[in-house]
């Protein structure tokens, strides 16, 4: 005679379960666009930070001392002086992500290009287009703007 067997029940009741229980893990990952977002926007904080550091400690409007402590490779990428005389700085930023997870797993890559002036005593930032040309022409996913 066929005899039940409530085994086979909780076997499928808990690889359901499992199931579910991965599902929904995967679901309350951080969303990886916005993580590039806020590590784009750290960095260009963090190069606020330098840039008033230095404007702190140079004297801008002495030409030859700025160009002496700026030039080379590096960040910034530029330096110099709008037509208002304000003193800028260009920088570019770059992060590759990878998230963990198996086969859910995923990878972006975001970049910006952020200028910082000194206008009247105070620091700015605002997102810039970046040159043509390694390293800023490598694949992005997303550009992200700082303002």
């Amino acid at each position: 005679m066929y005899q039940f067997s409530s085994r086979g029940k909780t076997k499928r009741w808990v690889f359901g379960v499992v199931v579910i229980v991965l599902a929904l893990t995967s679901c309350a990952a951080p969303n990886i666009e916005e993580t590039g977002r806020n590590a784009i926007r750290e960095k260009a904080a963090e190069g606020k930070d330098w840039f008033i550091r230095f404007t702190a400690f140079t004297d801008t409007s002495d030409r030859d001392l700025v160009a002496s402590k700026l030039e080379g490779p590096g960040n910034p990428y530029t330096f110099g002086w709008d037509s208002n005389g304000d003193f800028f700085t260009e920088h570019y930023y770059r992060e590759h992500l990878t998230t963990s997870g198996g086969w859910w797993a995923k990878q972006r890559t975001v970049s910006a290009c952020v200028r910082f002036r000194l206008k009247s005593g105070s620091s700015t930032a605002t997102s810039v287009d970046c040159p043509d040309g390694p390293p800023f022409s490598d694949y992005t996913d997303e550009w992200v703007v700082v303002a």
